[in-house]
């Protein structure tokens, strides 16, 4: 029972107080007393709707105190799932309510009021009344349950939809990423591995195992992107995760060192999409050092932190001031969203990212909490 429902239950007491008190001179000591039985049993209507208009009945039978048993008559109605059922009792309860107009009473029979059909039409819509309201209240609950039923359906029917919308967009993107990116970064790879075989120079060849090594990785990390779009988002396996950082830093091109104990941070199990963050921070912070700090040294730290009372994994990367002190724009493309794509993925997680100049040079800071 609900409050609300409770009060409605509560809001009976008043009223067949009033009622009882009016006619108590007409109804007497019994009446009164089986009519007090029918008001307490009606705060159990809703688990016992029979049994309560049952005891109602006798009362019904008086003829004097109508409140309570049409309120029972109504529970009937509105609770019973068999129409069938439902008229029987009303029939039950309308002649039952005959019992003030029986024939045996003096007077009931003709007479210039026509008494008895004045008991019918009073019977009739005394068992009428509760009996519609109560089959208009269940039909208005069931249409509100049919209502909400379409409603689940139809959201339901509209996330199908969008989902169906994302995995074709995202075979697209596949195709597109397929058909022109790698393409283009092969090229670059085996160009790089035939200027690496043919170039004189230790220090040209050296610069072309670089870029094929980096072209290399490049196209091992853009087919598990392909794997990730074309089968179930977020697929931990195809993630990066923190073991692969000493090649990312090793094979970076720049004057990098890694600060990390990765064995210890291993066993802590982090979550594979706080690893592939902490990855992409590092990745997306030394691809920044290469366009616009050529030459500076890079420190790569990766630490455990306290994040809002849980454990974090704190990625910080510093770069000193270029050798000649100024920074120079690179002929790299830029679409200036790294740093914006870094943030929204450290708050995604819960945590917090903040990137910004110092002593010269740049830090760039992500603390990726091990759970939300």
């Amino acid at each position: 029972m609900t409050w609300r429902s409770l009060r409605r239950d509560l809001l009976l007491l008043p009223v067949a107080t009033a009622e009882t008190a009016a006619m108590y001179p007409v109804a007497g000591r019994t009446e009164t007393i089986l009519y007090a039985v029918t008001v307490a049993a009606l705060f159990v209507r809703r688990r016992f709707p029979v049994p309560v208009l049952v005891t109602a009945l006798p009362v019904t039978f008086g003829g004097h105190l109508l409140i309570a048993p049409m309120v029972a008559m109504y529970e009937v109605s509105r609770s019973l799932e068999r129409r069938w059922t439902v008229y029987g009792w009303s029939l039950a309860f309308f002649l039952t309510s005959l019992g003030p107009w029986w024939p045996s009473v003096p007077g009931a029979w003709g007479g210039p009021d026509d008494v008895l059909l004045f008991g019918v039409l009073s019977s009739a819509l005394m068992t009428v009344g509760p009996a519609a309201m109560g089959q208009l209240s269940r039909a208005r609950r069931q249409l509100a349950d049919h209502i909400e039923e379409l409603s689940r359906a139809h959201r339901r029917e509209a996330e199908l939809i969008a989902e169906r919308a994302v995995v074709a967009e995202r075979a697209r993107l596949a195709r597109e990423m397929h058909d022109v990116v790698s393409y283009q970064v092969s090229l670059m790879t085996v160009q790089a591995g035939a200027l690496e075989r043919t170039a004189e120079e230790p220090a040209a060849r050296e610069t072309a195992s670089v870029i094929r090594g980096l072209g290399a990785t490049a196209l091992r990390e853009l087919r598990g992107l392909l794997g990730v779009l074309r089968t179930a988002p977020g697929d931990a396996a195809l993630r990066p995760r923190l073991g692969a950082l000493p090649d990312l830093v090793g094979g970076s091109g720049l004057d990098a060192r890694l600060e990390a104990d990765l064995p210890a941070l291993d066993a802590l199990k982090w979550p594979a999409e706080v690893e592939e963050a902490a990855y992409r921070t590092v990745q997306e912070a030394l691809t920044n050092v290469r366009k616009h700090a050529e030459g500076a040294a890079v420190t790569v730290s990766v630490t455990l932190a306290r994040k809002a009372g849980r454990t974090a994994l704190a990625v910080q990367i510093t770069n000193t001031a270029t050798p000649d002190g100024n920074t120079k724009p690179s002929a790299l493309p830029s679409g200036g969203h790294g740093l914006t794509g870094l943030r929204e993925r450290a708050e995604q997680l819960g945590g917090e990212f903040t990137a910004g100049p110092v002593d010269g040079g740049f830090r760039i800071r992500a603390v990726l909490p091990a759970s939300r």
